[in-house]
């Protein structure tokens, strides 16, 4: 679910006080891109990453702050002309007078995000023509920024590498292919999962393809086009106790439940490193919803109510359920 928040914000440049929606949450399903682009539905709130002053055109995350200098820049006729530039759209023209802005502070990897983001407003208009020159000005300005840190303790274990990644596959699909080589090597010294290793071996197969086009991250897995992020929890089961009693089962649980397998030379694995998962994971999501049953009926017992079906033993879709889904039979009239 995707929520909303209105504010009212007074502008960092005029002092203009305006309407501002900013993003509080929101969902996805679908795999990304292999440079970060979102699914559909996440990628529908774009337009809540930048706001913009009705009154001057500053263009921010947040219009209660600025740089220094930022009234100088926002006043000056490239900046001008870029905010009302025909013929592209207005989203894409903000985020790149946002990428003006960042870069006359000095911050080359920002504004290189702001260019990336317009990129993404472009091929979301079909404009390759545009997304390929955001591009190509956002790899600029990456490879004159200082080196991003070859490893990231904040990134998830099962995750590890995966920012270098994206910047891999902006020089891949900006045609610096020379770049993206080298900028993978890094990545790899720097330790990475090893599903980053596979998104990484995918992108070095495209470079060598010469291929610049759009790939997810769910392709170089191996994973069909129509599984979600989120992973499925597939086994009945599992998919009842957490359906009804979810509120009983920890973070991890929800997790391992919802974990995806990738393909890899060496054969199917479970896309984490995190060993709590994996042990909770170690006899497939079926041995998992056993173990919850185990658990939820010891510590919930008059609570947890597991409705099967009188006639085979098959759960019924939810605990008050009366009628069967794997056979005929209904016990509608039975006393419970």
């Amino acid at each position: 679910m995707t929520t909303i928040r209105v504010n009212r914000v007074q502008c960092a440049v005029c002092d203009s006080v305006s309407e501002q929606r900013s993003l509080g949450s929101t969902s996805t399903f679908g795999h990304p891109d292999l440079d970060g682009r979102p699914d559909l539905l996440a990628r529908t709130t774009l337009r809540f990453w930048v706001q913009t002053c009705p009154a001057c055109g500053y263009c921010a995350t947040s219009l209660d702050d600025a740089p220094a200098g930022a009234s100088e820049v926002v006043h000056s006729e490239a900046y001008l002309a870029q905010l009302h530039q025909a013929n592209t759209p207005a989203l894409a023209n903000e985020f790149l007078c946002q990428a003006l802005l960042l870069e006359s502070s000095g911050d080359k990897r920002g504004a290189a995000a702001a260019r990336l983001h317009a990129a993404w407003t472009a091929d979301d208009s079909r404009d390759e023509g545009l997304a390929h020159r955001c591009r190509t000005q956002a790899a600029d300005l990456l490879l004159a920024a200082p080196p991003r840190p070859e490893s990231n303790a904040h990134e998830d274990l099962g995750w590890r590498g995966w920012s270098g990644v994206q910047e891999v596959d902006l020089y891949r699909r900006a045609g610096r292919s020379d770049d993206a080589r080298r900028e993978a090597e890094r990545v790899r010294r720097g330790g990475v999962s090893i599903l980053v290793e596979q998104l990484l071996t995918y992108e070095l197969e495209a470079l060598e393809r010469g291929d610049t086009a759009r790939h997810t991250v769910g392709e170089a897995l191996g994973q069909p086009s129509d599984t979600t992020v989120g992973g499925t929890i597939e086994d009945p089961l599992l998919g009842y106790l957490l359906r009804h009693y979810g509120q009983f089962a920890t973070k991890a649980e929800h997790q391992a439940a919802r974990m995806n397998t990738f393909k890899t030379k060496d054969g199917t694995r479970w896309a984490t490193e995190q060993p709590e998962l994996l042990a909770l994971l170690a006899e497939g999501k079926a041995g998992l919803g056993r173990m919850l049953e185990r658990r939820f009926l010891a510590e919930h017992p008059h609570e947890v109510v597991l409705n099967r079906c009188p006639q085979c033993g098959a759960l019924a879709r939810t605990p008050l359920a009366r009628q069967c889904r794997a056979c005929p039979h209904t016990w509608r009239e039975s006393a419970r």
